[in-house]
């Protein structure tokens, strides 16, 4: 029984922590994203979000400390990092740019896949510049590729070639706060629209109007479940992340030779 204390423990905290941040918060990314400030409510989701990541982060220190075995150490001194953590940040890397990336990539082409006849005249609305569809591809591509760096080694320690920071560990909040931020607001986001997708209110759920271009268009609403997947990927690599490099040394800069930089593990 006591086998099975452990990992119980880790799954209730991570699902409280996962509701708290993406699901208590409601559109609390919407309410920022247009500056409704003044809302009475702002306080009370902004209160439940910190309690979701004070609860994540007590997790991830309680997984560590009670770890069976520990992390497996490379020759360079970097930590190789567990097989969830590489499995969280891969998923966090591909599935804006497979559910993301490569739609609008077809959409700006020209190509309305997964887009009804009637909801075909929104993707006009989407912008009209070859740099904007460029941008709206190439976005996912650069933060997936960026993502990657928390299981990698130059996600641990600068690679000998930059010029003054060679060699020297990346500060762990510089590589865990911009992922952990990204994840909860893209989270909250596809929390909130799949939700209203679900129980069929999208209508009330998006500021404004615009919902009528998802009737019938699955590849419009099908883009909501992906910022929710990425958004929990992305905060389960971060705490991966976490996990990682509290297993590495605490030196400035660690000594031998850094080769291979760039290879994720």
């Amino acid at each position: 029984m006591r086998s099975l204390t452990r990992p119980a423990l880790l799954a209730a905290g991570w699902a409280a922590a996962a509701a708290l941040v993406l699901v208590a918060p409601g559109n609390l990314v919407m309410r920022l994203a247009f500056g409704k400030l003044d809302d009475p409510a702002l306080a009370r989701q902004s209160l439940c979000a910190a309690l979701g990541v004070l609860l994540a982060l007590a997790a991830v220190r309680f997984g560590t400390r009670t770890a069976a075995r520990p992390h497996r150490r490379r020759a360079d001194g970097t930590v190789r990092p567990a097989l969830w953590a590489r499995a969280a940040t891969w998923t966090a890397a591909v599935l804006p740019v497979l559910g993301f990336s490569v739609p609008h990539l077809l959409w700006g082409l020209g190509l309305p896949l997964g887009v009804a006849e009637g909801s075909r005249a929104g993707l006009a609305g989407l912008g009209g510049s070859a740099v904007f569809w460029v941008l709206l591809v190439a976005g996912p591509v650069g933060g997936g590729l960026l993502t990657l760096g928390l299981i990698a080694r130059w996600g641990q320690i600068v690679p000998r070639w930059v010029p003054l920071a060679g060699g020297r560990r990346v500060p762990r909040a510089l590589a865990a706060v911009p992922a952990a931020a990204v994840g909860m607001l893209v989270g909250q986001y596809g929390a909130m629209m799949t939700s209203c997708l679900a129980f069929g209110v999208t209508r009330g759920c998006a500021p404004g109007g615009g919902a009528e271009v998802l009737d019938g268009s699955w590849g419009f609403a099908g883009t909501y479940p992906v910022f929710l997947l990425w958004g929990t990927s992305l905060l389960t690599a971060a705490a991966g992340y976490l996990d990682t490099t509290a297993r590495a040394p605490v030196s400035g800069s660690f000594s031998g030779s850094f080769s291979g930089s760039f290879s994720g593990s």
